[in-house]
């Protein structure tokens, strides 16, 4: 099976145009939706994606994702690094993605937040990988836990890839439409009740019992198999705790 995704992109480069979080959101949900014929269960087996490789066409380049999760990977300094996906002339319309298991160790949510991380950036940045044929290899680098957060503003403003590999990402696993549906249901047995939080969103408010509301992040993270941070960042991000 071949998986097509489609974004606003500049021809030549094959490079992204400026695209908003809700536009990856729709995507990662759109893709996630072909991944598997049960995009209802929170839990997305990330296991089948990686088990052989991703017959992709995006943006109308037919590309095919390599993955390897087991050696070490570094970035350009020699340091280790967490993950790494990248493109070589000597392997057309492949892009290679690594995972260090060394330093996810045995923490399953590190494991499914990078490997998502690095899906995002080889359906983004990897048709413009592809397109550097002649090119020596081009690589983005996740260095460590930290990367996987909300993007940094440098100098030059903005890193949109990462940018962009951290909302696919956080869509991916944890879609809007599916955490507002589980947090409706869980909400209740935690005797926290849903509220109006702005804009006719049910959602819950923070001023509500702290334990409470710690055992029902507890209780999502483990649902859709990511950490508490990653489950309360989502809830913020599609605004449905206050």
């Amino acid at each position: 099976m071949t998986i097509e995704v489609s974004y606003p992109h500049i021809a030549g480069s094959r490079v992204p145009s400026r695209i908003t979080a809700q536009n990856v959101w729709s995507l990662a949900e759109r893709l996630r939706g072909q991944l598997t014929s049960r995009s209802h269960l929170p839990r997305l087996d990330l296991d089948r994606l990686v088990r052989q490789p991703v017959r992709m066409k995006v943006n109308g380049t037919h590309m095919t994702i390599h993955w390897d999760l087991g050696r070490k990977v570094h970035d350009a300094r020699g340091r280790e690094a967490l993950g790494v996906t990248e493109a070589d002339p000597a392997l057309p319309n492949v892009v290679l993605v690594n995972l260090n298991p060394e330093l996810i160790a045995d923490r399953d949510y590190l494991k499914r937040s990078t490997i998502a991380h690095e899906f995002g950036h080889a359906i983004f940045d990897g048709p413009s990988m592809l397109a550097q044929a002649m090119k020596p290899v081009f690589a983005m680098v996740t260095t460590d836990e930290a990367h996987l957060e909300t993007a940094k503003r440098g100098r030059s403003g903005m890193d949109w890839r990462e940018f962009r590999a951290n909302e696919f990402m956080g869509a991916l696993l944890v879609p809007r439409a599916l955490l507002q549906r589980e947090l409706s249901r869980r909400a209740a047995a935690f005797g926290l009740g849903l509220r109006d939080v702005g804009g006719g969103l049910p959602g819950v408010r923070k001023v509500a019992d702290p334990h409470r509301i710690e055992a029902l992040l507890v209780d999502l993270a483990e649902r859709f198999g990511v950490s508490t941070t990653f489950i309360e960042y989502r809830l913020h991000r599609y605004k449905l705790i206050q």
